[in-house]
């Protein structure tokens, strides 16, 4: 097949490496604009256009993948196929029709459920067993289209989303080949999603990981691995900021100790900084205060009573 591979971040590398040592043709991989990053403010390249250097394809890196320039050059490719994975850019219908067999997407969850922006984190919040990987049509309503394949992973209890990535990327490769195949095929159809199992979940923002500290602690250990690495959950010890890094429900409470305000610090000794929630306690075990490295939550408490102090939005 003549095809166009369209991604950005890391999630979208393997897939196209995959593709690229596959029987099929490669005649673009298109990728979002350079960007300045860091605090030298340096021109740096996406993941996908990096492993499209390397593979020696052909890039294309529209400012607007909808405009009329851009069209122009994708008609021009007279492609089967369009590959989509978290590109970053919405396609219009002129787009989403240009190739002969439409275009078809990458999705991190088992569509129907967490349709959207941020489905590993939805996944480890509402505390799913499961997760995996669907290829679907693209359509112009958001991860609607008819699935081609999925393949699924589980979710342990140590699982953050950075972990829980890495274990989806070795799945897109494989599955993306078979889901092309099914495309070729004149035999075979995509299975259309049930809209009534259909759950939605919107863009993370930085504020989401601020601690609420009247949730329970088991769901306030859900967020935490949840939001790392990104956008971080964070707390305030006063003006102090603090990201968790590690935190545990495993606290045992001494039953006679009275209930305290939720956020409450309860200790702060050598196996780290017990808070009250709003059910049970939790234990942080690693932080980092602002502009500092990572430390454990001993080595923070070092040296400082931190008992009966408030953590919270101040």
């Amino acid at each position: 097949m003549r095809i166009a591979y369209a991604g950005t971040p890391e999630f979208a590398v393997p897939a196209l490496k995959a593709l690229a040592a596959s029987g099929h043709q490669i005649l673009a991989v298109i990728s979002q604009p350079d960007r300045r990053i860091g605090r030298g403010q340096k021109l740096g390249f996406s993941p996908v256009k990096q492993a499209a250097l390397e593979l020696d394809l052909p890039i294309l890196q529209p400012s607007n993948i909808n405009s009329e320039e851009s069209l122009v050059q994708l008609q021009a490719l007279n492609l089967d196929l369009m590959v989509v994975a978290a590109y970053g850019q919405l396609f219009s219908d002129s787009v989403l029709q240009l190739p002969e067999y439409g275009c078809i997407n990458i999705h991190a969850s088992l569509l129907p459920r967490w349709r959207g922006a941020s489905p590993i984190h939805h996944a480890i919040l509402a505390d799913d067993k499961e997760t995996g990987i669907s290829i679907m049509q693209m359509v112009k309503r958001m991860d609607a289209g008819a699935v081609w394949a999925k393949d699924s992973c589980a979710i342990t209890e140590s699982d953050n989303s950075q972990t829980l990535h890495d274990k989806l990327l070795p799945l897109c490769g494989p599955l993306l080949l078979s889901a092309i195949e099914r495309v070729a095929s004149s035999e075979i159809s995509p299975t259309d999603q049930q809209e009534a199992d259909a759950v939605y979940c919107a863009k993370m923002k930085k504020e989401d990981g601020l601690v609420d500290w009247s949730l329970p602690a088991s769901e306030i250990e859900r967020r935490q691995r949840a939001y790392y690495p990104w956008p971080g959950c964070y707390t305030l010890l006063g003006d102090q900021r603090l990201s968790l890094t590690q935190v545990s429900t495993a606290v045992s409470v001494k039953t006679n100790q009275k209930k305290q305000v939720a956020g409450t610090i309860l200790s702060a000794d050598a196996e780290g900084i017990v808070v009250q929630t709003g059910e049970q306690s939790l234990r942080i075990l690693e932080l980092v205060p602002a502009g500092k490295k990572q430390m454990t939550a001993a080595q923070f408490s070092h040296s400082r009573s931190l008992q009966g102090e408030s953590l919270g939005d101040v």
